[in-house]
């Protein structure tokens, strides 16, 4: 979609001039790709050679990304008994309210040290996560460093020793993902962003940065502010064709954007006269 006006669209002021024209990107109408790393064609205009500045001004993508999951690398929970030796379990995917994780914690705690049996509660005064045992078992809830990935996700910063009754050093976190980042190697300049399996910075090409706030299974809808632009230069860039790849915290692939949602992109583009 293109045009001299838009309706319904906030309108970013820019200088003096009127050569410019609105586009809306879809993930669904890719030329290649997937839903979350695609390649889009928006037309043969000549002008979309001679790009000299991008505005953003609105973007819609849903927040469909789990807290718990293998691609976080946090769905696993290790610590070792005493009695029945070594706990490890992988907590299904999916986005958990602290309530709902410690439940699937206590199941899953008791199916290997029965006869005893845990009791996982949170401090309504502190939001700590305390863990109390009835029966003969103790447990060592161990800490990222020793092994368990799921443990700064609810609290567990420090090895507790074996115990009957532990209470987390922190409270839980499990924001899932806070921020969305539109990268493209032809939009954006050189830009980095954190890798979260090395966790060193690596160089892309970043565009935009979009704040998650909205309930998981919701929409997120951003309305872009002044800052939200890409600026090429006198003589411009080509646009005609591009990409579009969506990272998370971290860095990640956000692989949970599937073909059953849709991400919308508009942009304002800007170009100069010959």
């Amino acid at each position: 979609m293109s045009g001299d006006n838009l309706a319904g669209l906030q309108v970013i002021q820019h200088d003096d001039t009127k050569n410019y024209k609105f586009y809306r990107i879809s993930s669904k109408e890719r030329v290649s790709g997937t839903p979350y790393d695609f390649k889009i064609n928006i037309g043969n205009d000549t002008i979309l050679d001679r790009i000299t500045e991008i505005h953003l001004i609105s973007v819609s993508v849903p927040n469909v990304f789990p807290n718990i999951s293998s691609n976080i690398g946090n769905n696993n929970f290790v610590a070792t008994a005493t009695i029945a030796g070594a706990i490890n379990f992988t907590v299904p995917t999916g986005f958990y309210t602290t309530a709902k994780l410690m439940a699937e914690l206590q199941t899953q705690i008791n199916a290997v040290i029965g006869p005893s049996t845990i009791a996982i509660t949170q401090n309504s005064i502190t939001d700590k996560i305390e863990y109390v045992i009835t029966g003969a078992e103790t447990i060592d809830f161990l800490s990222s460093a020793s092994g368990n990935p799921m443990a700064p996700y609810i609290g567990i910063l420090s090895d507790s020793g074996a115990t009957g009754s532990y209470v987390s050093d922190a409270t839980p976190a499990l924001n899932g993902e806070t921020m969305v980042y539109i990268h493209s190697s032809t939009l954006a300049r050189n830009s980095t962003y954190l890798s979260s399996n090395t966790g060193t910075l690596i160089d892309v090409n970043g565009a935009f940065t979009i704040p998650i706030n909205v309930a998981y299974g919701a929409y997120q809808t951003y309305q872009a502010t002044e800052l939200d632009r890409q600026v090429y230069g006198r003589f411009g860039t080509s646009i005609r064709n591009f990409n579009i790849v969506l990272r998370g915290n971290g860095g990640r692939l956000l692989t949970e954007i599937t073909d059953n949602y849709e991400t919308v992109i508009t942009i304002k583009v800007f170009w100069h006269t010959e």
